[in-house]
């Protein structure tokens, strides 16, 4: 039998908060989604003055990094045209984000979630998102017990 991480409530809420902070330390508002290892969504915020039209975009930023293991920024290069990953962005009816802002969540090594962020440019979405996972699992890694030395 395996054990499984997950991301949970009290998580979701982590990351969004240090999502809010990191947007509002650069005046951005911003649609802040949070998905388990599945995609199903655990948490959603939109901030005042966040593009309402946007949340979508954050939801599959976050389903696609979720999905796929890995950044939506790291997605948008190689699925240019001419890449090995051209035409991604329309695999599951479009549903596949290609836009930066989406970065999965790790534990243990393996993606248990990831974050979407959408409402700024897609430079400000992805720095936006990768700051909140890295503070979060820097905190979810000291909180880790270890293993005493044997």
């Amino acid at each position: 039998m395996r054990s499984i991480v997950m991301l949970d409530a009290a998580d979701a809420r982590m990351l969004i908060d240090r999502a809010i902070a990191a947007a509002s330390a650069i005046g951005v508002p911003q649609n802040i989604a949070v998905v388990d290892a599945a995609g199903a969504l655990l948490a959603f915020h939109r901030m005042d003055g966040a593009k309402p039209y946007t949340a979508d975009f954050a939801i599959a930023k976050a389903r696609t990094a979720a999905g796929l293991w890995a950044s939506t920024a790291q997605l948008a290069e190689v699925a240019l045209p001419g890449q090995r990953g051209f035409g991604l962005n329309t695999l599951r009816g479009g549903e596949v984000a290609v836009l930066g802002g989406g970065v999965p969540v790790t534990a243990a090594g393996k993606v248990v979630g990831a974050i979407g962020i959408s409402s700024g440019t897609v430079h400000q979405d992805a720095d936006i998102a990768q700051t909140a996972v890295q503070e979060f699992e820097a905190l979810a890694a000291r909180a880790q017990p270890t293993e005493p030395a044997r």
